[in-house]
């Protein structure tokens, strides 16, 4: 007898269809079903029902090969028993044979046997597997099973004396191939399902994660403003990520003076805000000691170069303010120099001379020295102000003075929502590069 690929063809449509009905089933809403562990009454009855009209679809799409009727129909039983477990397999077949019989099919109790026993083979191999991903080389084993048991319970049996020899090669490729590319197809499709479900669960709890974290770092700082009796006080810090490596920070000392600081860590996300929590401790331990912002610099520097991998650095600018005289020392460890706004427009203060804190073992940090007076407001940027990004351009330092100049700031919180707002319309819907972090420091006597 020679062998016809066309009736090949035909099975393995069938196969096709049925296996683009189950991808459909997953991205409904019913995909819970094919990736849960614990059975419902509902997933149970559903994955019968679904096991029971492939039955069908698989009697209608059956060829004739000698005195065998070959046909797909055991993969439904099979799916339902892998998905929703035996009870899920056994009544697959129980509705497949009713829907056999509704159409007007003679029901044989040999292929009564052949549903239902598949269908309790695909349970118990689902309780085997665990309801875990189905390793393809198992579906085969399963593809060889289901159609060994149908090639066997058939309605005649493997009988020499019926088939040819050339009959049994025939039966064997077009009910084995089948039902084991079936089977791989399908477990291809639920595996996919679950490793997406279980990428969507992390994603999930990493973005929990985050969200704490972010709300954990947001509370660590200090409130966005403060009001003493000659200075006042206003910050924000925007990360570019949940979590970012910006810091600002403030404190009245026993003085009478006002310590801030603002820096920004190297890197980005959970690292970056990991070191800069532990600058903001590393100063505020220091600041038990001395005032001096240089030496408070040090400090920082020489814990990042004793504790860093070596790689990672901060720009800072630490400074003190005394409210009485208006007097600021301030030291910037490389960081984007400040801005002072005055009644005649704003400027760039000096700030050239420092390298980060964590680049050089011995470096001696210099600072600077200012006086403010009545009005005036000095402002601290980090680099996601002057760096923000537009068409691979700058924002700049020049715009930044530009804009304090050109508005009529008269309080910080006035300067940080100016400069927010400028970023913002600056970088437009493009994502931020970098976070964001400013402080401005207003003095009224």
């Amino acid at each position: 007898m020679v062998f016809e690929l066309a009736r090949l063809a035909q099975l393995c449509d069938g196969v096709a269809v049925i296996s683009l009905i189950a991808y459909v089933l997953t991205r409904t809403r019913y995909a819970s079903v094919f990736i849960t562990k614990s059975h419902s009454s509902f997933s149970i009855l559903f994955m019968a029902v679904i096991g029971g009209f492939f039955y069908l679809y698989g009697v209608l799409t059956g060829v004739d090969i000698g005195p065998y009727f070959i046909s797909i129909q055991v993969i439904g039983p099979v799916i339902a028993g892998l998905v929703a477990g035996v009870a899920s397999g056994f009544f697959a077949g129980i509705i497949g044979i009713v829907l056999e019989y509704a159409v007007g099919y003679p029901i044989e109790p040999s292929g009564c046997a052949e549903a239902l026993l598949s269908g309790i083979v695909g349970g118990v191999f689902m309780l085997w597997n665990k309801n875990g991903h189905i390793r393809i080389s198992h579906a085969a084993i399963l593809g060889c099973l289901v159609a060994g048991i149908q090639f066997v319970i058939g309605d005649k049996g493997v009988n020499p004396d019926i088939l040819k020899p050339g009959e049994v090669v025939e039966g064997v490729l077009d009910l084995f191939l089948p039902a084991i590319i079936g089977l791989c197809v399908f477990a291809f499709i639920v595996n996919n399902l679950r490793t997406e479900a279980e990428n969507s669960r992390k994603s999930y709890q990493m973005e929990g994660e985050l969200l704490a974290a972010t709300k954990i770092q947001m509370d660590s700082l200090p409130e966005n403003k403060q009001e003493w009796e000659t200075v006042s006080l206003a910050a924000s810090l925007i990360p570019a990520s949940y979590v970012g490596g910006d810091l600002y920070d403030y404190l009245r000392l026993d003085s009478g003076s006002i310590y801030f600081a603002l820096g920004d860590v190297s890197g980005k996300g959970v690292p970056a805000s990991l070191l800069m929590s532990s600058t903001r401790m590393i100063l505020r331990s220091k600041l038990r000691e001395t005032s001096e912002p240089c030496a408070l610099v040090s400090e920082v520097n020489r814990s990042f170069l004793e504790d860093g991998d070596g790689r990672q650095f901060i720009t800072l600018i630490v400074g003190i303010i005394r409210p009485d005289t208006g007097e600021v020392c301030y030291c910037n460890a490389g960081h984007p120099p400040p801005f002072l706004i005055t009644k005649e427009g704003s400027s760039v203060l000096e700030s050239e001379g420092n390298l980060p804190a964590g680049v050089g073992e011995d470096e001696n940090f210099v600072s600077h020295r200012i006086t403010l007076s009545q009005g005036d407001i000095l402002t601290l940027v980090s680099d996601g102000v002057t760096e923000a990004e537009r068409c691979e351009e700058l924002y700049g330092t020049e715009r930044v003075t530009q804009a304090l100049s050109h508005n009529t700031c008269t309080r910080p919180d006035d300067v940080v929502s100016l400069l927010n707002s400028e970023v913002k319309n600056w970088t437009g819907d493009n994502p931020m590069s970098d976070d964001c972090t400013i402080l401005a420091i207003g003095y009224y006597p």
